[in-house]
C-alpha cells in the first residue's frame, strides 16, 4: 500500500491518464474469462499483462466522458489522443451505449486497442506513472508489463476504496476544465435515472393546465422531461422538470430548448415550493448557458417544436 499512498499524495495531475490507467489495473484480480483473461500470463510470483487488457478498459472508461457527457479533458479546445481515437472509430464503437468489457476485448476492436497503446498509453502514461507509483515494470520490446501477484491481490482486496479515490482524483481534475455539474457521479458505472414523486409531477402538470410545456397542446399523458438535458445536469429536481407530450419529449431528446423556454421555466419556478438550497434565477440561467457552451454546442441550433 506504500506505493498506492505515494501516488495519491503526488502533485497535481497533468491529465486524467494516470488515474485512469490505474483504474484499468484494478481489474487484474477481478475480471471474467471473456474480459481479457487471455492477456494475463502467470509465472511464479509475477503476472505478465499484455497492454490490450488495459487498452480495452481505457477506451471504455473514456467513451462516456467523450460521447455521453461531452467532458473536456483540457482547459483549451485541444483534444487528447484517446478522444481522437474514439472519434476516429466512432462508427465502429457507437456513441449511445458504452460497450461492455467483453466487446472491447473482442477481435473486432484489435486495431483500436493497438492505436490506443501506441498513441495514448505508451507515450503518455506508461513510464510517467512509474514516477509516482512503482507497482509494475515495463517489458522492453513488447506491449506488456510485469506486476507482482501480491500487488494484484492487494488491489483486489481494496478495489472499492482505490476506485473511489481514483474517481475523486479524476473528478477534481475535470472540474478545472468543465462547468458540468455532478462530475464525480458521472464517473460511476451504473447510475439510475430518477424521476420526481408522482404527487410533485402532478403538481407541475396542474401548473401547466394539463398542457405540454413546449407545444401547449392539451393532453392526458405527459413525460417527465429534463429541461436541461439529464446527461449534463445529471440530477432530477423539480426546477428542471417540465411536463411534455410524448411527441415533444421524443423530438427534443438530448437537446437544449430555445431561449424563450428558459424565460418561461424561470417564471414557472418562482411558483414552486421546496426548491433546493442555492437555487435562484441566476443559477438556472447559468446552468443553461454552461450547457449551451459545453454540452449542446454554442454553434448548434437550439431545439423548438
Amino acid at each position: 500500500m506504500t506505493e498506492f499512498n505515494r501516488f495519491f499524495s503526488s502533485p497535481n495531475l497533468a491529465s486524467t491518464y494516470k488515474p485512469t490507467f490505474f483504474k484499468c489495473l484494478l481489474d487484474l484480480g477481478d475480471h471474467k474469462e471473456d474480459e481479457g483473461a487471455k492477456w494475463i500470463k502467470k509465472h511464479g510470483e509475477f503476472l505478465t499483462v499484455d497492454l490490450n487488457f488495459v487498452a480495452a478498459r481505457f477506451l471504455r472508461y473514456y467513451h462516456p466522458l467523450r460521447f455521453k457527457f461531452k467532458l473536456k479533458q483540457e482547459a483549451t479546445p485541444k483534444r487528447i489522443a484517446i478522444y481522437r481515437i474514439l472519434e476516429e472509430f466512432e462508427e465502429l464503437i457507437g456513441v449511445k451505449t458504452t460497450p461492455t468489457k467483453k466487446i472491447m476485448c473482442s477481435d473486432g476492436f484489435a486495431e483500436m486497442r493497438l492505436k490506443t497503446i501506441r498513441e495514448g498509453i505508451k507515450p503518455q502514461v506508461l513510464r510517467k506513472l512509474l514516477n509516482d507509483c512503482k507497482i509494475y515494470s515495463i517489458n522492453r520490446g513488447s506491449n506488456s508489463i510485469e506486476i507482482k501477484q501480491e500487488i494484484v491481490d492487494s488491489m483486489k482486496i481494496n478495489k472499492k476504496v482505490l476506485e473511489s479515490a481514483l474517481n475523486h482524483m479524476i473528478a477534481r481534475y475535470l472540474e478545472k476544465c468543465n462547468s458540468s455539474p455532478n462530475i464525480s457521479t458521472k464517473l460511476e458505472e451504473k447510475i439510475p435515472r430518477t424521476t420526481l414523486k408522482k404527487s410533485d409531477f402532478n403538481n407541475i402538470i396542474s401548473m401547466q393546465n394539463s398542457c405540454c410545456f413546449y407545444c401547449k397542446k392539451k393532453g392526458n399523458s405527459f413525460a417527465q422531461e429534463h429541461f436541461i438535458p439529464w446527461n449534463f445536469i445529471f440530477q432530477t429536481e423539480s426546477f428542471n422538470i417540465i411536463a411534455a407530450c410524448q411527441q415533444c419529449n421524443s423530438s427534443k431528446n438530448d437537446r437544449l430548448p430555445d431561449t424563450k423556454f428558459l424565460d418561461e421555466i424561470v417564471r414557472r419556478n418562482k411558483k414552486l415550493e421546496n426548491l433546493p438550497l442555492g437555487y435562484s434565477d441566476e443559477y438556472m440561467k447559468n446552468l443553461y448557458d454552461n450547457c449551451k457552451m459545453e454540452y449542446h454546442g454554442k454553434e448548434n441550433e437550439l431545439w423548438s417544436p
